[in-house]
């Protein structure tokens, strides 16, 4: 089955990273797409308000978190692209310590309603 994640994550309150963050994800480096793609994620959306940052990502349905961070964890070039974005991103306020991007909780859902 297809699952969406909706995950955030803040960004440094600054006008000039966040659009040098910005900058980067407008064509993010072809390695990373082809990661990204390769280990199931079939979507990814980022949005941002302020310096919050918003990810909806939609995988497939044999989409394996756990292979994909030990891959992710094991690519060098996925490893320098994180460390990179780690100049510009922060923990929100709830992210549990040594992780990045946290999932968010689904409080309602339209298709849930009568």
């Amino acid at each position: 089955m297809k699952r969406r994640y909706c995950q955030a994550l803040d960004l440094a309150d600054d006008p000039a990273l966040i659009e040098e963050y910005q900058r980067y994800h407008r064509e993010i480096w072809p390695e990373v797409t082809a990661h990204l793609r390769r280990y199931g994620i079939a979507e990814m959306e980022i949005y941002r308000l302020g310096n919050r940052l918003f990810m909806v990502m939609e995988t497939t349905e044999d989409f394996d978190s756990d292979l994909f961070e030990r891959r992710s964890l094991a690519d060098p070039k996925i490893c320098e692209w994180e460390t990179l974005m780690w100049k510009y991103q922060r923990p929100t306020p709830w992210t549990p310590a040594g992780e990045k991007w946290v999932e968010m909780e689904r409080i309602f859902s339209l298709a849930d309603q009568q």
